[in-house]
């Protein structure tokens, strides 16, 4: 299982402040980034804060925290993130992440189609689900992808939210229509939901408070891990 922290940054400093606690124990953050129109939080740099270091990154004058070692997966909680994509892009992700509904199924595939080999060869990306979504809506897009991000959650863009017991069957139907791809689940992610989720297929666990709200999050990060390990392993005997 592979467990990727989450960082939902309402200033830039808060992704270099959080990255640090956990850079010993993954190579993988997620930074979610959410607009205020697609879900009603606003994150940095859609609150407008900290717009000298949006800058210098985009200068490339600096790089994201340990950018050299560490790769990033931004999920766009945006309305029509495609308007975004190329300032986004400048910042550095190994994968971006969109969400169903944010934006139009015919721009989305032409953006696709037309990706330049180079982006192609160094860049992935997946497709996000809410909890009430018909999975087959991912269809169109899954020669394009490595990944599809289930959502914990009933309401995005917020961290500390309960669990939605609903996303359990979600993942197992995901696995079952798209078993070549990469089944995560983003949200409501603590101890006892992460063994559920190992059991029905998920491969990486997206976690934002139950880490970084963790006195030990590089020891919260290896007993998610040992659990889904134990859970997976007594499921196959």
């Amino acid at each position: 299982m592979k467990i990727i922290p989450a960082i939902l940054p309402l200033r830039y400093y808060d992704i270099p402040n959080a990255v640090p606690k956990v850079s010993g124990a993954v190579d993988t953050i997620q930074i979610d980034f959410v607009d205020g129109h697609f879900a009603t939080n606003r994150t940095w740099p859609f609150n407008n804060k900290n717009e000298d270091k949006l800058q210098e990154l985009l200068d490339q004058a600096e790089g994201l925290p340990e950018w050299e070692t560490m790769n990033y997966e931004f999920d766009l909680m945006v309305k029509d993130p495609l308007e975004h994509i190329d300032t986004l892009m400048s910042l550095g992700p190994s994968k971006i992440i969109f969400h169903l509904g944010s934006f139009d199924e015919k721009q989305m595939l032409h953006y696709f189609d037309t990706l330049p080999l180079i982006i192609k060869d160094v860049m992935a990306y997946g497709i996000a689900v809410g909890i009430d979504t018909d999975l087959a809506r991912v269809a169109p897009y899954i020669e394009y992808i490595d990944t599809i991000q289930c959502m914990g959650i009933a309401h995005i863009g917020f961290q500390g939210q309960p669990f939605d017991m609903r996303a359990v069957e979600q993942v197992r139907t995901a696995k079952m229509l798209y078993p070549d791809k990469m089944i995560s689940v983003d949200g409501g992610v603590t101890r006892e939901s992460a063994v559920l989720l190992a059991q029905a297929g998920a491969d990486s666990l997206v976690v934002g408070s139950t880490v970084f709200q963790n006195s030990d999050p590089e020891g919260t990060i290896r007993e998610l891990k040992r659990l889904c390990h134990l859970a997976t392993s007594a499921q196959e005997k």
